[in-house]
């Protein structure tokens, strides 16, 4: 009825179409509750037009002004359930700014040309909807072209992209929507990249598709974020009520849930599950109940200090990068009773990833120390392990025992732990595949493909059978970030599809590797024994020779 007033009255009366024009133009709601329309084809289905008034409800209400403000000063993320009209709520905002903000350009993006523009459910067909629902004196003299539509009055403009485009190449723009942007190929990166200095705001909007796209990596980078759950919708959220595990549900979720087929459906278009949205290695679910069972603050926090000798001394600083969930006595020392292992994951030091080592206790598989930094070398990383090893000494002040991916930068690593630093406790290659298991003289765990789905099904093993209790949520979270990809192999999300090492630095799964590699430990500890290793002296006639055959098979790989 009010529409209805105002229409009838404005469509004779200039003086109140000029009141009008000035309350919309200063006011988006009042705009869109009094003159904007949606389209929803199901609706009739409830004896309803397909063609509805959008009257807004209070969650849009909260978007539509923070995007607005936004505008011109920031990049925002939205992500969002499927059906919480995130788009529509871009391509009005969109709209309403060319109508009402003279000389302002705005450009929408998307994975393929026809979801732009040219099918009935493309970007622009919604506003051409919004802008033919608006009355004659309402609508300005406009040129129409495809992927273009330019306000004559005032020189704003509305244009779009796909991304086989390049994208952003018109020049700066005064906001971008990215849709769907999490289902972008390759995952987004090279969009991500070309459109940094395109515009100050960039509206990333998607429901998730895992976590090795570059709209995860906006989530983690703390881009300012909106949130379109499900439950926020006041009709999908009627009957709103939490099950045993705390998980909101209602009747129209239930019956979503009843409708989809896969739970990576429910987490992509329901949830807003990042790790359940792609297929994940670690059950999204079990994870999170060991987070709240176990993961809590360290009892300490410091910085592990490298004496002569290369003994290690822990200042509790509560900034360093040693964690430690166990007692220290009053030298800073762990108790001497126990069996401790460290498992070593390591980097170049670039700050492409970090290098992480992980402390366990054999007797009772907790873990109780964590270690990891992005800048420190691989020569360094070596001295900060051994010392590790030296603090967490068990009894008869034998150091821990270290094992370490001996692969890549771990050659470098184990050469200066054994030939440098002369540390003995470490582990040595195991011929996995055969029957007796025969320990070779080769330092480290080297890694190969069925190596590694063998190393993480095992800790996954332990993980979740209580085996290993691991406290540190950030590591958990990482396992959550491990996926099949189609190729069969088992890999951190973020860790092949980002061309940048920036954003690959954020987690990479290197606390993964170490929590694995010190279960493995833990858990060959209950096996019978392996064939012992015989120490060979360094520098020795054998172990030159060794070290010869060794050269000549990397070579020759």
């Amino acid at each position: 009825m009010f529409r209805q007033e105002v229409l009838t009255r404005s469509a004779s009366d200039r003086e109140f179409q000029e009141t009008i024009w000035t309350a919309c133009s200063r006011d988006i709601l009042y705009w869109i509750n009094t003159f904007a329309w949606t389209y929803d084809p199901r609706k009739i289905s409830d004896g309803m037009k397909p063609k509805i008034p959008f009257v807004t409800w209070d969650f849009q209400d909260e978007a539509f002004l923070a995007l607005d403000e936004a505008i011109g000063e920031t990049d925002v993320l939205i992500e969002k359930s499927r059906d919480m009209g995130a788009s529509w709520i871009c391509l009005t905002l969109f709209t309403w700014r060319w109508l009402f903000r003279p000389m302002e350009s705005y450009l929408m993006v998307s994975r393929k040309e026809a979801l732009v523009d040219g099918s009935s459910d493309s970007l622009f067909s919604h506003v051409d909807f919004i802008l033919k629902g608006l009355p004659e004196w309402m609508r300005p003299k406009y040129r129409r072209n495809k992927l273009k539509l330019i306000n004559l009055e005032n020189g704003s403009r509305i244009e779009g992209e796909s991304t086989t485009d390049n994208i952003g190449r018109g020049g700066r723009r005064t906001g971008m929507l990215i849709d769907e942007f999490a289902a972008f190929e390759q995952g987004g990166w090279d969009v991500l990249s070309a459109t940094a200095d395109t515009t100050n705001t960039r509206l990333f909007n998607s429901t998730p598709a895992g976590t090795g796209n570059a709209f995860y990596a906006q989530r983690q980078a703390g881009t300012p974020r909106l949130r379109f759950h499900w439950s926020r919708h006041p009709e999908k959220s009627e009957g709103l009520y939490e099950n045993e595990e705390g998980k909101q549900r209602s009747p129209w979720y239930d019956r979503e849930c009843t409708r989809r087929a896969h739970a990576v459906e429910i987490a992509t278009q329901l949830d807003i599950d990042y790790q359940g949205s792609d297929y994940p290695y670690f059950d999204p679910d079990t994870l999170r109940q060991l987070i709240r069972e176990f993961c809590c603050p360290p009892l300490y926090q410091g910085t592990l200090h490298v004496e002569p000798g290369n003994e290690g001394r822990f200042e509790d600083d509560g900034e360093g990068f040693l964690k430690i969930w166990c007692a220290l006595d009053e030298e800073g020392l762990p108790p001497m009773d126990r069996d401790y292992v460290i498992g070593c994951d390591i980097s170049q030091g670039t700050r492409a990833s970090d290098s992480v080592l992980t402390v366990g206790d054999r007797l009772s598989g907790e873990k109780v120390a964590e270690w990891a930094d992005n800048e420190t070398s691989t020569v360094r990383l070596a001295e900060v392990a051994v010392a590790l090893c030296r603090m967490f000494a068990g009894p008869g002040n034998r150091g821990a025992y270290l094992i370490w991916e001996a692969t890549g930068p771990g050659r470098t690593f184990g050469k200066t732990v054994v030939e440098e630093l002369h540390y003995g406790n470490i582990y040595y290659q195991t011929q996995e595949q055969r029957l007796s298991r025969k320990v070779s003289d080769r330092p480290g765990w080297y890694s190969t493909s069925d190596g590694k789905k063998d190393l993480l099904a095992t800790y996954r093993e332990a993980l979740f059978g209580r085996a290993f209790i691991n406290p540190s949520r950030k590591a958990l979270e990482e396992a959550g970030e491990y996926v099949y990809l189609p190729s069969g192999k088992i890999e951190h999300g973020g860790s092949t599809r980002s061309p940048d090492p920036t954003n690959r630095g954020t987690g990479h799964g290197d606390r993964v590797i170490a929590d694995a590699l010190c279960a493995k430990i833990i858990r060959e500890r209950r096996e019978p024994a392996a064939e012992p290793v015989i120490q060979v002296p360094v520098m020795s006639f054998e172990w030159r020779r060794n070290q010869r055959e060794l050269e000549a098979e990397d070579e020759w790989l």
